[in-house]
């Protein structure tokens, strides 16, 4: 009797912990998310079936029960500020994936896997459709083609083998979520034996069956786990020109240069101040430049920038990464573009930095947004107006 009292307190508290998370939904961070009815439906789908299920019935559910994964979504989503979906479906040709939480600006398909190292890892042997993670990438990676090659993290929540993380990071995707090593004593066996070299890389032309497959597209540089975690976004030299710009700064705006170029802009920055509004979405994430990018922009403001610009150019380099430019200028869906004239080499850099590291771009290149779309290619961009620099013309300059 008293095991069934036991049951039963367990039932309730369920039940509430559940209905707990209903009334999170109704919360500022869910409150515009697409697709929340869906997530809200099968929360009371769970309730109802914690209601009725038999006293035998309930002793299994409360082990399976899918209740845990709809908390993880939570709490990430709760973690995040920009989250636009939430277990969106999406489908190409035949293959359709569930993407657990969307995300934009940087534009982000993000899967969570709550179940420990071990179990993975198992399933991934016996191939279940359901569960096999490297399987499920595969799919996503697929699907995501059609959508603009959105970054994919997978967040495995009660660790992933080092193997398993590193053949995934292999092929472009973000893996978050501690590394259990082979030697663990909950994977020690030769049941794992075989597995472990299926993981390693001259078993990885599995991978290249799609005929799309193309692994400059998406192979990053390898960041540290807590990198990984931070959303990251490319500048290009025009974001750079706009937030260290006099014409940004008061009084910048009230000139009147000699060049009529230059007054159509501070005409704009007038009407629109541009770097409050960059500078609040740049806020919480890690800021990267392709490094001749950040070599050329650099000759730029040393040569026509004046001190108070130079000034904040230091600064604005103490918060960016430097990330080394592959031997290509041409990078991923970049190559698309090399019959297109007029596309300079640092442009090229810049949007190649951005599919190596699978990161949306602050760029008013809007010329190059232009070319791309043309040919149906669309990169994930941030599009801001382009300032120049006007320090040193502020000396021949009036002011309005």
């Amino acid at each position: 009797m008293e095991a069934d009292d036991q049951l039963e307190v367990r039932r309730r508290e369920k039940i509430e912990e559940v209905q707990a998370a209903v009334e999170k939904l109704g919360g500022q961070k869910f409150q515009k998310l697409e697709n929340l009815q869906r997530m809200d439906k099968m929360l009371k789908k769970e309730i109802h079936l914690l209601q009725n299920a038999s006293k035998k019935a309930l002793e299994t559910h409360l082990v399976t029960c899918n209740y845990a994964f709809y908390k993880s979504i939570i709490d990430e989503i709760e973690s995040m500020g920009n989250a636009t979906s939430v277990l969106k479906t999406f489908k190409r040709d035949d293959v359709s994936v569930t993407v657990d939480i969307v995300t934009k600006d940087p534009h982000v398909w993000i899967k969570l896997v709550n179940r420990p190292a071990k179990t993975v890892l198992i399933e991934y042997r016996d191939g279940k459709r359901n569960g096999d993670v490297i399987a499920q990438i595969k799919q996503h990676l697929h699907v995501s083609r059609r959508f603009n090659n959105p970054a994919i993290h997978i967040l495995f929540k009660n660790g992933v083998l080092r193997e398993m993380a590193e053949k995934l990071t292999r092929h472009g995707i973000v893996v978050i979520g501690d590394r259990v090593e082979k030697e663990d004593p909950s994977l020690v066996g030769k049941w794992n034996e075989e597995l472990i070299e299926r993981l390693e890389e001259q078993e990885d032309s599995d991978w290249d069956d799609d005929e799309e497959f193309d692994p400059t597209a998406r192979s990053p540089p390898m960041l540290s786990q807590q990198q990984s975690a931070v959303p990251t976004i490319n500048l290009d030299i025009s974001a750079v020109m706009l937030l260290v710009s006099n014409m940004c700064e008061p009084p910048g705006a009230e000139y009147r240069f000699k060049e009529e170029m230059i007054n159509k802009h501070v005409q704009s920055e007038r009407q629109t101040p541009a770097k409050a509004g960059l500078l609040e979405k740049l806020k919480g994430n890690r800021l990267i430049m392709s490094k001749m990018a950040i070599e050329r922009v650099s000759e730029i403001v040393n040569t026509v920038g004046g001190a108070n610009e130079r000034a904040r150019f230091v600064e604005l380099m103490k918060t960016v990464e430097s990330i080394p430019d592959q031997e290509s200028e041409e990078v991923g869906r970049v190559a698309k573009l090399s019959d297109i004239k007029g596309i300079s080499s640092i442009t090229k850099r810049v949007f190649s930095c951005a599919e190596m590291t699978n990161t949306t771009t602050v760029t008013a290149n809007h010329k190059f947004l232009t070319h791309a779309k043309a040919k149906n290619i669309f990169f994930n961009v941030i599009e801001i107006p382009p300032r120049p620099l006007t320090e040193q013309k502020e000396s021949t300059a009036d002011r309005i």
